[in-house]
Order: structure tokens, then sequence, then C-alpha cells
């Protein structure tokens, strides 16, 4: 039997191997894998092909500026000219792309300022901020020129593998308020659309290049005629070799030739797909992933179903297929963009793992007998019985455990609401949990009765940390509790909480029963008080209910006395405690509990408005307001008699 629980143990600790280092994989490859896709699709099959036609752009080129003394910064001269020439034609607004960040010429700069103050059309002049690279000198030259004309943020969002702009930036957010994007302070006076940075669009022509705006040479726009400008919007920028210049997903298929556009097309792009209101739809990763989802679970049935191993590459690659290419048409057809790369990796490395572990399975069909016995028998009695068969045979022994009782709040009314497989489906999903958190703690479980399971520490082997170990599995079964319900919170239904009851002394160990069945298992008034503990939660509204007993033989948990009780049939009562979850919150509100118990306690006649005032500052705390209550009452001190429990 330890032979087969190393294997297992080995096929465990190999399969986890296996999904870490799939995660890496997918991790590191899937990113530029990605891009490659979403490349391919944007210059080849993408719905952009007929942008806004009113989209223009003015280029400043190497023969542009062969007639100037200097480069850089462009001729004012030069670009005052052409705004007042534009201007003229009415245009709809004129975007500056270029950055007037230091003077030049004085003359130059007052004609190309004169010229922007008496342009009768919206002048958008390109903007940036100091985190984006510029001197304080630069940033205040920058706002102080032509102070009539809008700013736009001319920042391209380039991506972090490989310099590609794929994203399109619409503005950013500072204490000052929100600046636009260069594009959307074109495509309007005043943009309210405050989106976050998405997906850019590219519009693309049939053979897969770049669409062509028209770009109009600086040097041939005072010759140009009006209706080249008419109602456009008129973009002015440079398009120099090595100056301004950004590799696109173009240049994937087309090379850089056509792939590397100028700053001022890409902003013409951008522009294009704000005024016609194009832009890719990124779902959220719910929806997104669920077309691989769901074709994973099917991979995965294939994968683990009993059939040749030669059929399952070929069909789990069919359906996989099948999702890419549904993926690629909800792309061409509605611009949605759904991750491909990752997803498929992970769905076909699941899938080889699972198939490979079905093939072991269907190989070593002699563990059944393991798998089958220990579906009837705690973990903890199977491995006690590997080494010692003799504990087959009926008999106890007398055993210091920790008894510890779990139960469902309001179980009953929910079964008699729910449909049988429904409510065997919801049970069995608690129940699973429930018992592997008993395994994980070292407890064995006694038995599982409706929706209680019943466990103890300290048996078959001895555990001398038994009392950690409970309280411990207490706060692990609360938890797991909240995120059950917090998972199925969208359903009609959902279970109540655990309560639960822990309790130390000397119980009777063994087997009982007949010498046909027998069952392992705990008896005594150990066991029998553990259980109306867990009963008296519903009584003291506490979700878990440990003796002093447990609590003396712990350290390290955030605890608080709950009441003094006395038990059905019992004359001496019991000190019980609440175990609250290790947080700043628990340990404030259990300083400000303890004090108020304190006062009660010594029958002070202040208590009771002390529980008052915490019961108002936590309204949420069953315990504080059942004591808060009892007082009111009348009562007095922390006995409290639940002669019926």
């Amino acid at each position: 039997m330890d032979l087969i629980a190393g294997r297992v143990r080995q096929i465990v600790a190999g399969s986890v191997t296996y999904l870490c280092v799939l995660l890496v994989v997918t991790a590191i490859v899937s990113p530029p894998l990605e891009n490659v896709v979403r490349d391919v699709m944007m210059a080849s099959v993408s719905p952009f092909t007929h942008p806004q036609p009113n989209v223009v752009v003015v280029a400043i080129t190497e023969q542009g500026l062969a007639t100037f003394p200097y480069r850089s910064p462009v001729d004012r001269g030069l670009v005052a000219d052409l705004v007042a020439k534009i201007d003229v034609a009415g245009p709809r607004a004129i975007g500056i792309d270029l950055l007037l960040d230091q003077a030049t010429e004085p003359a130059k700069d007052a004609r190309l300022q004169a010229a922007i103050g008496a342009a009768s059309s919206p002048i958008v002049i390109a903007s940036a901020w100091r985190s984006d690279g510029l001197t304080q000198d630069q940033f205040n030259y920058l706002n102080r020129f032509a102070p009539s004309a809008r700013r736009g943020l001319a920042l391209l969002l380039h991506d972090n593998l490989d310099g590609v702009v794929r994203g399109a930036f619409h503005g950013r957010q500072d204490r000052a308020g929100w600046t636009p994007s260069f594009a959307a302070a074109m495509a309007s006076p005043s943009p309210s659309d405050r989106r976050e940075p998405d997906d850019m669009v590219f519009y693309r022509e049939a053979n897969g290049s770049p669409f062509k705006f028209p770009v109009y040479p600086a040097q041939a726009i005072k010759l140009a005629p009006p209706a080249w400008f008419k109602d456009k919007y008129v973009l002015i920028g440079v398009d120099l070799p090595n100056v301004d210049r950004h590799s696109t997903p173009f240049a994937l298929l087309s090379g850089p030739q056509n792939g590397v556009l100028p700053g001022v097309v890409i902003h013409a792009h951008s522009l294009a797909s704000l005024l016609s209101g194009d832009r890719i739809v990124t779902l959220s990763p719910v929806v997104g992933f669920s077309p691989m989802v769901a074709a994973g679970i099917l991979c995965l049935w294939i994968a683990w179903r009993p059939m040749k191993v030669a059929l399952k590459p070929p069909i789990i690659m069919s359906v996989l297929l099948f999702v890419w290419l549904s993926e690629a048409f909800a792309f061409v057809h509605s611009a949605i963009l759904i991750p491909m790369v990752a997803p498929a990796l992970l769905l076909l490395g699941g899938s080889a793992l699972v198939a490979f572990l079905a093939w072991r399975r269907d190989a070593q069909e002699r563990q059944f007998i393991q798998q089958a016995f220990s579906k009837y028998v705690s973990p903890a009695v199977v491995a006690a019985i590997a080494r010692k068969p003799a504990l087959l045979s009926l008999g106890g022994e007398r055993r210091m455990i920790t008894s510890v009782f779990t139960d469902i709040e309001g179980f009953t009314s929910l079964s008699e609401k729910l449909a049988p497989e429904v409510l065997a489906d919801m049970l069995n999903e608690h129940l699973s949990g429930m018992c592997e958190l008993f395994v994980e703690h070292g407890a064995t479980i006694d038995k599982v009765v409706g929706d209680a399971v019943v466990g103890f520490f300290g048996a078959p082997a001895g555990q001398a940390d038994q009392a950690n170990r409970a309280v411990a599995l207490t706060l692990a079964i609360h938890d797991f509790v909240r995120r059950v319900r917090e998972r199925s919170a969208g359903r009609n239904y959902s279970l109540g909480a655990t309560r639960i009851g822990v309790h130390c002394g000397p119980a009777i160990v063994g087997n009982f029963g007949g010498d046909r069945f027998f069952n392992y298992t705990a008896i005594g008034d150990t066991v029998n008080t553990a259980a109306r503990l867990e009963s008296a939660n519903k009584y003291i509204r506490t979700e878990n209910c440990i003796s002093s007993h447990v609590v003396n033989e712990t350290s390290g948990f955030v605890v608080r006395p709950s009441g003094i009780l006395f038990l059905k049939g019992k004359e001496d009562g019991i000190e019980a405690f609440e175990v609250l979850g290790d947080t700043q919150d628990n340990r404030v509100r259990q300083g400000e509990y303890v004090k108020a118990y304190a006062l009660m306690a010594d029958r002070s006649a202040g208590a009771a408005q002390v529980f008052e005032r915490l019961s108002a500052r936590y309204p949420g705390d069953g315990l504080i307001s059942f004591h808060r209550d009892r007082l009111a009452a009348g009562e007095i001190g922390p006995e409290i008699r639940l002669g019926g429990k």
C-alpha cells in the first residue's frame, strides 16, 4: 500500500510540475505569438477597410526641408504658411503633429503664433507632459505657445515586447483634469469619451498593406486647390527617414517599407477610427475565454475517455481548429478580439496531461482495489491498517482525542425546496471539500451523516498538537464555506453557515460493529459534548463553539469567551470560546469584546450598556447581539443554560 501511495504521490508531483512548466512556457511564449496572430489578422482579414474620407495629411518631407538652413526644429515660418493656407480652405480642424517645445527664430515663432491665433478653424497642437520626457523649460514653453490652440497628447503606445504600436491612446487624467490624445482633441472640441487605452484600429488595403490616406507634400500646399482641405481634418507632420517612424502590425506581412509608418499617419488612423466609431471589442476574461474553456472541457473529456490513443490527437486538434476559426470569424465580422494562443496552449497541454493520466489509469487497473477501499475508510485509518493489519479486528482502546462536529445551518429546510439532483450536487461538493480539509489537517473522519461531518484527532496515530490542528481546521472550514458561498452568490440558493463544535478528552476508539460490517469510530462523553457544543451555536449565535479544554492547549489564535454553557444532562458548566480569523479588525474587536465580557463576568451593572454600544458598532456580530439581548432581558453573568441542547 505504501508503494501505491508513493506512486500516487509521484503522479501528483509530476502533474503539478508539468502544469507549472506549462504555465511558465505559456506565459513566456503566448504574448509574442498572440501579437503575431493579432498582427496577421489586422493586416489581412480585419473589417477596417473604409475609414472616414475626410482625413488628410500634409507631410513635411526631405524635399520640403531642403530649402531651409536647418532641419530641426521644423521651420516655424513654413508651418505658419501651411496653417494660413489650409485655414482659408475651411477645414474642420487642423492638427500640428510637431512638438513646439522650444524657441527658434523669434520672428518665425511670432508668425506661427499669429497664424494660429487668427485661424477660424480649430487648431490642435501636439502636446506632452513632464512624465513623457520634457524638461520643465520645455513643458512651460509648450504650454505658453499659442494659448488659443487646443492641446492633445501625441503619445503612441508601443508594445513592450517588440515596440510595435498596437494600443490606442485616448488621453490621460491628472489632478488638473482630463487631457485628450492628439486624435481625440481633433475629433471633438470637448472630448468626453474618457476611455482607457485599448486596441488600436488600423485600416488596411485589400492587399494587406496599410490604408493610404491622402498625403500632400508641404512644399506643394501653396499651389493646392481649397477643395483638398474643405471640410477635412488636416494633420500636419513630418515624413522623414528615421524621424518619428513607428512599426505597426503591417510590418509582419508587408515588411518595414510599408509597415513602418510616420507618427502623423498613425494619428490619422486613430482619428479616422474615432470619427467613424470603429473600435476593437475586447471581451471580459469570463466571456472571452468561454469558447476555449468549453472546448477545453470537451477535449479533457475526450482525453480522459477510454478509447484508442491514436484517435485522441486528431479529435482534439479538430475541436481546437473549429474554435480558432470561430474566433477569427468573430474578428472578421464584428471586430471582436479573443485571446487565441494562451488558451490553446493550455488546452493542448492540459489535454496531453489528462490523456497520459488516462493511459496510466487504463494500464494500471490493479489500483482499483486501493482506490475503492479508500472511498469507504478514512485515509488515516487506511494508512494505519497498512502499517498494522491487526487493526482490522473488533475492539477499542482508550485514547485522548479532540472531537470535531460540523453541521450546516438550515439544511433541512433547504433540502425540502431543491430538486434531488441539485441538492445532491451541492451537498457532494460541500462534503468533498470538508473531507479534504479534515484529511489535510490530519483528522480521522469518523462518519458523514447527512450534511454533517464528524471527525477526531489523536487516533489511530497520536498527535501531540491535536488541539492546534482542530482549531486550525475550524478556521479552514469557515474559509472554505465562505468561498463556496461566494461562488454560488448568483444562484437562488446557497448553503447556510457551517456550525462547529470542538471538545477534547478521553474516548474509546476502535472498530465497533459486527464480524461482517464495522466502523472505526470514537464513543464516549467527549464525543457527545462536542456534538452538543455544535448544537449550542444556534442558540448563542456563533459559528463555532470550542471548549476551554481545547483552547487551553492552543496558542496563536484569536479566541474570545462565549460563556459558561450548561448543556443538557450536565450539572457543571463548560466554558466555551469562539475562534476568529486572525485579522487586524478581529483583534481589535476581540479586545473590545473581552473588556465587555469581563464586566459581564463581574456582574457589573454597566455591562448591558457596553454590549449595547458594541452591538451598534458591530451589527453583524451574532455573539455580541446575543449577550446584548440576554442582558437587556435581565440576565446577569456569563452562565448560559441550554437545557434542551
